[in-house]
């Protein structure tokens, strides 16, 4: 268990639109949440990283990731727990667009981050599908993630990070949360990965990274685990070699775009 103790955060805030995270709540008492950040974020093709360590509920409204209804996307999520300590990570979604982030079948239990320096391969994911009835157009999705031990659950709760330490109540606690924004179409259905279809060779890799696909890929990105990019290709082909020689050993995420549609996957160089 942390030690708890009673102490002034000064918190720095970043510019940000006047009315965030408006028409959504707030995060309660947040001069009070010691901040743990949320390093990154990958979510149906985008990354997002972050690195703010002032501010309790980050603004990543500016990043619009597109999905389509009745589709399923992975998020996977990273973060800095501070030691051997376990954070809970939670998404809210308002598929109804009623500025609500905890209706019913809003709230996604992604996992447990359990001692990790947020930038050392350690995440947790979860497969969302999108509801066929949610309404389309822009609407916010929320993380949140809060420190837990056994006697000291978190609380599901997208307008805090709080935990009950020892059943005495609900307090503050330490974490972060983050917005961004969803776009909602029905274009998008009409075409789906097929992971069957691609086949990625060796892995790990050492030098070259074979990937092939049943129809052409239009380009390649790669990213860090901190979302910044360190490879990129255009092409036209349904089978690619690419020289990653360069890249340091570590893990990385690699984005494929078709015409219709895009995958994420992870590698390991070595």
């Amino acid at each position: 268990m942390k030690k708890i103790t009673l102490a002034l955060v000064l918190l720095t805030f970043s510019v940000q639109a006047q009315d965030f995270p408006l028409p959504y709540c707030e995060i309660t008492d947040s001069n009070d949440v010691s901040v743990e950040e949320i390093t990154s974020v990958d979510f149906a093709g985008t990354s997002i990283s972050n690195a703010d360590l002032a501010n309790v509920l980050i603004d990543e409204t500016a990043n619009v990731v597109d999905i389509a209804q009745d589709e399923t996307y992975t998020i996977e999520v990273s973060g800095n727990t501070f030691g051997n300590f376990d954070n809970d990570i939670v998404a809210f979604i308002d598929w109804n667009q009623n500025d609500v982030l905890d209706d019913t079948g809003e709230i996604y239990e992604i996992g447990t981050l359990t001692n990790s320096t947020g930038s050392d391969g350690v995440s947790v994911s979860i497969a969302i599908t999108v509801p066929a009835d949610a309404v389309l157009g822009t609407t916010r999705i929320r993380l949140t993630k809060t420190y837990q031990d056994a006697d000291s659950p978190a609380e599901i709760n997208p307008c805090g990070i709080q935990f009950n330490p020892f059943g005495q109540g609900v307090f503050s606690g330490f974490g972060q949360a983050l917005d961004f924004t969803l776009q909602i179409d029905t274009s998008l259905s009409t075409g789906e990965f097929d992971t069957n279809a691609l086949t990625v060779y060796p892995m790990p890799v050492k030098d070259v990274l074979n990937v092939s696909y049943k129809s052409l890929i239009d380009s390649i990105k790669i990213y860090n685990l901190l979302g910044q990019e360190v490879y990129s290709k255009n092409t036209n082909s349904d089978s690619l070699q690419l020289d990653l020689a360069s890249l340091t050993v570590g893990t990385y995420i690699i984005k494929l775009f078709t015409e219709q549609v895009q995958h994420s996957f992870k590698i390991i160089k070595q």
